[in-house]
């Protein structure tokens, strides 16, 4: 994983391993061909209530149960109510009240619905459904097998986007809200948790049966039951009962991963004004789980790979995964989308809360790269597979709008409205929103108005560009200076590739004008000074007074813009913006254009850069990052020099930088972080790097590090992406050979994208074929994304049969755009061409670099010469006269 990826998958979201990065592919429209609206249906009846008895039937992976469910009516005209139930026996069905008592049921079950039949002059009744079920999604039975051994024995259920209707019938919508409880029973000796407090435990006669009730209303997709083996650490927060369910044996992992816990409770709390809602908060860690986590109200459930050992703690952190889903605990959860396409009402905020918790445990530079990396991976989503309006109706399945537009765009978003509104109107708006809708649903307007009326401020076109518009700005930025001026111009370079033309019906690109404030930050004599300039136009040319030529400008200091930037500034001013800049934020962002620049005086200010230890460690990473870029001999002399450096992490970012020259010193550097580094995530980059040089001496270190133990697997997939980036046709065999069921699942998906790179044979898209049927649903969807990249028509078969009978929405959604895509010349074709392109490129910078000595060698500088390319770039260009 580089810098660029989370190290944990969230709660629906797309895995941190199936990314597209920006220019992979031409993106295309959202909506996919047959896709209908989505509007919400009726209910002419509420459910209060919701009391389950279920009894886990493990040898079978089935479960027995008894539903009863509290109605009361709302349309006095109905005769009827539908409820969401899939794969049920129904063995009896009662209606009536407990005062009156029950009776037969008349009922008509399809299998996917349960209409049941109430008389027109009944306001409030029951109904008590008997039933069993071997469920094909919402609860999951783990066992060992001869495969995999140390699987452990667990039931866990997982009901977003809308699967608790495999477990119980219910309106499976997330503007339905009722109390739930439910007795249990499981094996002996196993631990049961779920939603609410604990109303009793197993006696020692008994069965091992365990009482939760949820006394607060919630919808179904948040329901729980997690049953194993597992240890319960104690914990508090403000009262607030705290408790961590490990695997027995990674006790010490859990307290180690969970102890920031409780100060983010308290720390959300005295944001959003508003205590943490419940009586208790749960988190329970599982095997093999869908998700990263699930914010499930009270009892979160995570995945085996928050849990760090003392070695991975080195660089990796649980604390964004924990963030997240603590702050859905408010939002979502406290209050609830009323509707999936105002989803990012839960998730935008959720993860912009990550940023907030890392703000307030190390400081605000964290909190910008953090959003800057955000917006690198909404932005590979916007051009290498589509854009859409964060609010979205047009979707097959809710689960297909859990994308990073809901997730990371949602958490810009916040981030742009705190900058437009500061700290003080921003949170006491988010503080309105929440206690004005608490346990309620909402609707983007809810969270538009809430902030309005504390602010006195208008809104409305904020929302309507940001939130209801796809796309977001792309600005090519020029700055200038003559005289007393300083000259910039901004121009909006974004296009809409799916508008309609007015006239002709076809195709016709527009550029949609975004309009927001733009921040310059001005390096003067006299210290910084920041400008703030409103862009709403295509084009704007901005002259300032500023008197003798700036030393810097740093665009966009706060990202309140949410713009992608092309910068073309003097190189004398990124130089001094990288060395000078009043934020770390604003000297990170001179490494990217430095990095397109080759001359001595930009690898000297990149190599000192690199070398202080002082130095942020983001920033020192996309020097690195730049070096890499430039690929010059001396910039290879830098890295190589700074390939031990303290910070792993920009180690990490030195690794994959060196990986991108093609030699043998660049293997000789590798191999020593590759083989022995005291992170997991320095020796996996490595590899992946070593891979990237394309030497043949690499390949004995790849399949020395191949099986390595890791944290979360991480060595051996940044060995198999190695192997990939090697194009050396021994590594088919290795790579093959991980796909396989018993490799762990992130090596075999880390195997299977690499195939399509190393062979195109139809032995190897029959293998790919094959995996579709899979049991991961990650998994499923690399097979789909490296079908695609395999490019060959004649897989259309098998995916058009795994679409028939797929369940998973975000399984089906990437093969049904597979199938609309699939037929190109592959990405092994396209990698060819890469490559050669890489080739030419590396050619002409090693030419240039020959040349520039040359040029040295003829015309060294005078002494005493003190011209700055600025005055170089002066004389060079001609520049508009200054404007008012």
């Amino acid at each position: 994983m580089s810098l660029h990826h989370r190290h944990h998958e969230r709660c629906a979201c797309g895995s941190t391993f199936s990314e597209y990065r920006a220019g992979a592919a031409l993106a295309k429209p959202f909506a996919l061909s047959g896709v209908r609206r989505v509007y919400e249906r009726s209910r002419p009846f509420s459910i209060k209530h919701i009391a389950l008895d279920i009894e886990l039937i493990v040898e079978k992976k089935s479960f027995a149960a008894l539903a009863q469910l509290d109605l009361v009516r709302v349309d006095k005209t109905a005769t009827e109510v539908s409820l969401d139930a899939v794969g049920f026996e129904i063995e009896s069905l009662e209606i009536g009240t407990e005062k009156a008592g029950f009776h037969k049921g008349q009922y008509a079950y399809d299998g996917e619905t349960l209409r049941v039949t109430i008389a027109q002059n009944v306001n409030e009744t029951s109904l008590r459904v008997r039933y069993r079920a071997t469920p094909r999604q919402g609860m999951y039975f783990l066992a060992p097998d001869e495969h995999v051994r140390d699987r452990p024995n667990q039931v866990w259920t997982q009901c977003q986007d809308e699967d608790a209707r495999y477990i119980f019938p219910c309106h499976d919508k997330p503007h339905i809200k009722q109390t739930t409880e439910c007795k249990v029973t499981a094996p002996a000796g196993w631990a049961v948790l779920s939603n609410g407090e604990l109303v009793s435990k197993p006696s020692a006669e008994g069965p091992n049966t365990y009482h939760w009730k949820m006394n607060e209303p919630h919808p179904s997709y948040l329901f729980t039951i997690v049953a194993g083996e597992l240890t319960i650490i104690e914990d508090e927060a403000d009262g607030i009962p705290v408790t961590y369910w490990v695997p027995k044996g990674r006790e010490e992992d859990g307290r180690r991963t969970f102890r920031r816990t409780p100060d983010m409770i308290k720390r959300f709390g005295e944001l959003t004004g508003v205590k943490y809602p419940w009586n208790k908060y749960a988190q329970v860690v599982v095997s093999d789980f869908i998700f990263g986590g699930m914010e499930n109200t009270t009892a979160t459930t995570m995945y085996e790979h928050i849990l760090l050992d003392e070695r991975a703690a080195i660089d990796v952190t649980a604390d964004d995964l924990i963030a997240h889903e603590l702050a859905h605990q408010w939002f979502g959860d406290y209050v609830t989308c009323r509707d999936w396409s105002h989803g990012w009402l839960n998730e935008g905020f959720a993860t912009f809360m990550e940023h907030i918790d890392r703000e307030a445990k190390l400081d605000k530079d964290e909190y910008y790269y953090g959003l800057w990396l955000d917006f690198d991976m909404y932005t590979s989503e916007a051009h290498g597979r589509y854009k859409r309006p964060i609010v979205c109706q047009d979707y097959e399945a809710p689960i297909d709008i859990f994308d990073r537009h809901l997730y990371e765009k949602g958490a810009l978003v916040l981030h742009a409205l705190r900058t437009e509104l500061g700290d003080e109107a921003f949170w006491k708006g988010v503080g309105t929103y929440l206690k004005r809708h608490a346990k309620g649903v909402v609707e983007t307007r809810d969270l538009q108005r809430a902030l309005e009326d504390v602010s006195g401020k208008s809104l409305e076109q904020f929302f309507e560009q940001w939130v209801f518009r796809a796309g977001h700005p792309e600005l090519t930025v020029k700055v200038a200076h003559e005289g007393e001026f300083l000259t910039v111009s901004v121009k909006q370079t974004q296009v809409n590739q799916h508008a309609s033309g007015p006239h002709s019906g076809a195709a016709e690109p527009i550029v949609p004008v975004f309009a927001f404030d733009l921040s310059f930050e001005i390096g003067t004599e006299n210290g910084p000074v920041t400008e703030t300039r409103r862009v709403d136009q295509i084009n704007h040319t901005f002259v300032m007074r500023v008197g003798k030529r700036p030393s810097y400008v740093v665009v966009d200091p706060t990202f309140s813009s949410l713009a992608e930037i092309k910068l073309e500034v003097p190189g004398d001013m990124l130089r001094t913006q990288l060395a000078s800049a009043s934020t770390a934020r604003g000297r990170m962002l001179a490494a990217p254009a430095l990095g397109k620049m080759d001359d001595p005086p930009t690898v000297a200010a990149l190599s000192k850069s690199l070398a202080n230890e002082s130095e942020m460690w983001a920033v020192r990473a996309e020097v690195a990052h730049a070096l890499g870029a430039i690929r010059s001999d001396e910039a290879f002399q830098v890295l190589s020099e700074n390939a031990s450096t303290k910070h792993p992490k920009v180690r990490r970012a030195v690794a994959s930088a060196v990986g991108k020259f093609r030699s043998n010193k660049a293997v000789d550097v590798l191999k020593k972080l590759a083989l022995s580094d005291a992170s997991y995530l320095v020796e996996a980059e490595a590899a992946r790097a070593i891979g990237s040089t394309r030497q043949s001496s690499a390949f004995d270190t790849l399949i020395d590090v191949l099986d390595r133990p890791s944290w979360a697997d991480v060595v051996r997939a940044g060995a198999i992406d190695g192997l990939a980036n090697l194009r050396d046709d021994r590594a088919i065999p290795h790579v093959m050979a991980r796909t396989r069921y018993g490799v762990s699942t992130r090596g075999r998906r880390a195997a299977i994208m690499a195939l399509p790179k190393i062979a195109s044979d139809r032995k190897t898209r029959e293998t790919l074929e094959d995996l579709l049927d899979g049991t991961d649903p990650y998994l499923r969807v690399d097979v789909v994304r490296a079908l695609v990249d395999f490019g060959d028509p004649k897989s259309r078969p098998a995916l058009q049969r795994q679409l028939e009978r797929e369940l998973d929405g975000r399984v089906r959604r990437r093969i049904r755009e597979a199938l609309r895509d699939i037929g190109g010349a592959g990405k092994r074709e396209t990698d060819r061409l890469r490559d050669d392109f890489e080739a030419l490129r590396g050619e002409y910078t090693e030419l240039k670099a020959r040349l520039s000595k040359i040029e040295a060698m003829v015309n060294p500088p005078e002494k005493g010469d003190s011209k700055t390319d600025a005055s170089k770039h002066a004389k060079d260009k001609k520049h508009d006269k200054p404007r008012k």
